[in-house]
């Protein structure tokens, strides 16, 4: 069995019940050009290998969606979605800027995912 350490804690915010919810905000960014950011709520799913985003975003910060590769991914529940993978810019206030390959889907989505490719 792998034991996975962490260096940084954050509390979750709160849902409309009450609950705790595993959000994380965000700046997702253009690396060729970090002026053009969006800032998004990431819902951290420890059981998704890759991160994926709505492919409005990729558009919204300068990239081309479609020239991305191909990335298809299978969720517990629904259809495959199909993402197409860059490279982006991403940046918290505690835990700094740093560069990932994310997918972004080609269709909407209900929520953005930070899978265990951001972990």
């Amino acid at each position: 069995m792998e034991t996975v350490s962490y260096a940084y804690r954050f509390s979750y915010p709160s849902d409309s019940n009450g609950n705790p919810f595993p959000i994380l905000q965000l700046r997702v960014s253009n690396p060729s050009d970090r002026e053009k950011g969006v800032d998004i709520e990431g819902y951290l799913d420890s059981g998704a290998e890759y991160s994926l985003l709505n492919g409005w975003i990729a558009r919204s910060i300068g990239i081309d969606l479609l020239g991305g590769s191909i990335r298809n991914y299978s969720p517990a529940r629904g259809d495959p979605i199909v993402g197409r993978v860059h490279r982006v810019s991403l940046s918290h206030p505690t835990l700094g800027n740093f560069e990932i390959e994310i997918g972004f889907s080609t269709e909407p989505i209900r929520r953005e995912l930070l899978g265990r490719d951001f972990f």
